[in-house]
C-alpha cells in the first residue's frame, strides 16, 4: 500500500512556500547527506517532482528530503542560513555536482523562479529546479512523531538489522519474503527473516517490550537504508512509529526514515526451529569462514554445494567436488565435539554470508540428522557469561541463524 494514499487524502500536498533560500554549509556534509536521502529519490514515474531532492533552510539547519512515496529520508544539518526557505533540485544532478566540488565551504542561493545558484570557491553553478509546492512533505513532518512513538536502543537496532536482513528473499520485491518481520511484545523485540531455505532470527528481551503486540514486516529495502543512515550515529535511541497500519517511520538525530509497510501474514518462523540436537560442535569463526572461502572456489558455480564432515576425533573436513572443476578439501579443529561421525552438505554462500555478519570469536553448530536443519548460534561459555552480566551495559540477545542441507548424492 502506498503511504501516500492512506486515508483517501491526496497525494500531493499544496502549499505557499518561498523558494528564495540562502544558506551557508560546509561541502563535505552537504555531499554526505545527499548521498544518503538519495537513495529514496524515484528512478521513474509520472511525477517529476519525485525525482528532485528537497532543500529546506530554516534556523541554523538544511533539511533535505527524498521519497518515492514508498520510501522517504530526510536529514537535518548545520548551516549558517541568511534566508530561509524551499526549493526541489534534480537530486541525481545535485548530488553529481557537489560531490565535485572541493572540500570548502559552499553558498547555496535560489530565486523565487527556482533557480539555484551553488558557489564554492572559485567554482559556481546555477541549476534549475522546482517549486517546493507540490513536493509531499508531510512524510518528514516531525511533529507526527508523537506519542505513539516507542524508544528503541539504537545499538540493537542496528545489530539486528546487520544479523537479520540478509537472509530475506531479495528477488521477489513484492513478496512476503521480502521482508523482515518485526514484533514488539511482552517478551521484548523481535525480528526474523527468511527466503525459505533459512532462517535468521533475533530476538532481545530487555528492550522494546509493549502490554499490545505490535507487528509488521518492513521491506528489505527500508531495513538496508534504515542501517545505512544510522550507522554512524552515536545516539543512545531512535523513535520508532507503528501508529499507522501501513507504515512504519524511525527517526534519531535529525534523521527521519518513513516507509510502507507489506501487507500480509509473514510465516510462523518459530516452528521451524528444532528443540533438541543430536550433535553440537564448537568452532573458530574465523578458521571456518577462512576454510568455506577457500574450499567454494572449486564448488559447483549453480548449486553452491559444499560438505562437512564431522568426526569425533574434533577434526571438521570441509569439501567440494565439482567434476567440470575438481576437488577441494581443507580440515580444521574442533573446540568442542558432541555426536557421532557426521557429514552434512549446505549452499556454501549461505553459512559464508551468516558469519560475515557474525561479531563473534567462535560459533556453534546443532545438527539432527543430514537432511534437517543445521543451528547457527553466536557460542559463550560460562565466563563470557559472567562477564556479561557483570557490564551494566550488556545487551542480552538470543541469534538463531536455520540453513537448509541439501542431499548428498550416495547418501
Amino acid at each position: 500500500m502506498n503511504i501516500a494514499t492512506e486515508n483517501n487524502t491526496e497525494t500531493l500536498e499544496t502549499k505557499e512556500v518561498t523558494s528564495a533560500l540562502s544558506i551557508k554549509l560546509s561541502q563535505e556534509s552537504l555531499s554526505q547527506a545527499l548521498s544518503l536521502v538519495s537513495k529514496a529519490v524515484a528512478k521513474s514515474g509520472i511525477q517529476p517532482i519525485l525525482s528532485n531532492v528537497l532543500l529546506k533552510a530554516t534556523s541554523n539547519c538544511l533539511t533535505l528530503a527524498a521519497t518515492d512515496l514508498d520510501l522517504s529520508l530526510a536529514i537535518d544539518i548545520p548551516a549558517e542560513v541568511s534566508q530561509e526557505g524551499e526549493v526541489t533540485i534534480p537530486a541525481q544532478k545535485l548530488l553529481e555536482l557537489i560531490s565535485k566540488l572541493p572540500h570548502q565551504e559552499l553558498t547555496l542561493k535560489s530565486s523565487d523562479k527556482a533557480l539555484i545558484n551553488v558557489s564554492c570557491g572559485r567554482s559556481k553553478f546555477e541549476i534549475k529546479g522546482l517549486s517546493s509546492e507540490q513536493f509531499p512533505q508531510q512524510f518528514f513532518n516531525k511533529a507526527n512523531q508523537s506519542n505513539d512513538s516507542i524508544k528503541l536502543p539504537l545499538k540493537a537496532i542496528r545489530q539486528a538489522a546487520q544479523l537479520v536482513s540478509f537472509a530475506s528473499d531479495k528477488r521477489e520485491v513484492n513478496s512476503i519474503l521480502n521482508g523482515i518481520c518485526l514484533e514488539l511484545s511482552e517478551k521484548g523485540l523481535e525480528l526474523a527473516a527468511t527466503d525459505g531455505s533459512r532462517l535468521a532470527y533475533y530476538s532481545d528481551s530487555s528492550v522494546g517490550k509493549l502490554e499490545e503486540t505490535k507487528k509488521v514486516i518492513i521491506p528489505f529495502r527500508t531495513i538496508t537504508e534504515l542501517s545505512r543512515i544510522i550507522g554512524g550515529l552515536d545516539d543512545e535511541y531512535i523513535d520508532c512509529n507503528l501508529a499507522s497500519p501501513s507504515q512504519i517511520s524511525f527517526q534519531s538525530a535529525g534523521r527521519v526514515l518513513s516507509s510502507s509497510l507489506i501487507d500480509g501474514n509473514y510465516p510462523k518462523y518459530q516452528q521451524l526451529i528444532p528443540s533438541s540436537h543430536s550433535q553440537k560442535a564448537v568452532l573458530n569463526k574465523s578458521l571456518f569462514l577462512s576454510a568455506l572461502e577457500r574450499v567454494s572456489v572449486l564448488a559447483n558455480e549453480r548449486t553452491k554445494v559444499i560438505k562437512l564432515l564431522f568426526e569425533e576425533i574434533g577434526v571438521l573436513t570441509v569439501s567440494a567436488n565439482t567434476p567440470d572443476l575438481g576437488e577441494a578439501q581443507d580440515q580444521l579443529d574442533l573446540v568442542e565435539f558432541t555426536g557421532q561421525d557426521f557429514v552434512i552438505a549446505f549452499n556454501v554462500n549461505y553459512m559464508i554470508e551468516c558469519l560475515r555478519n557474525l561479531d563473534c570469536e567462535s560459533i556453534e553448530l546443532k545438527m539432527t540428522e543430514p537432511l534437517k536443519p543445521i543451528i547457527v548460534c553466536p557460542f559463550r561459555n560460562e565466563s563470557d557469561v559472567n562477564n556479561e552480566a557483570k557490564e551494566s551495559q550488556a545487551e542480552p540477545f538470543q541469534y538463531i541463524y536455520l540453513l537448509m542441507p541439501v542431499q548428498i548424492r550416495g547418501n
